[in-house]
């Protein structure tokens, strides 16, 4: 799970510092497909947040394809494809 401290010096807003550090616990496996991330909840009391920022940070990754989410079941990591390369028949 995420233990970062938000950087408010950084030029980066804090919901992108958040998304950031999911981004990186989801491609190392930290965090695995289909199951869950960390609720809003959560997020505020790890980073010491307000709800719309830890609101701001999953909406980020649901609008870049990491995550999805259930009404009333929670927010999962989406199984992302890797680009393949496209053959180039001439």
């Amino acid at each position: 799970m995420p233990t970062s401290v938000i950087d408010y010096e950084s030029p980066d807003p804090p919901y992108r510092q958040i998304a950031a550090d999911l981004i990186a616990d989801i491609e190392n496996g930290n965090l695995a497909v289909n199951r869950r991330v960390p609720s809003e909840s959560a997020l505020m009391q790890m980073y010491g947040v307000a709800r719309n920022t830890a609101r701001h940070a999953v909406s980020y990754l649901r609008d870049e394809g990491y995550v999805y989410t259930l009404p009333q079941r929670g927010t999962f990591v989406r199984e992302r494809c890797e680009p393949t390369e496209s053959g180039n028949a001439d």
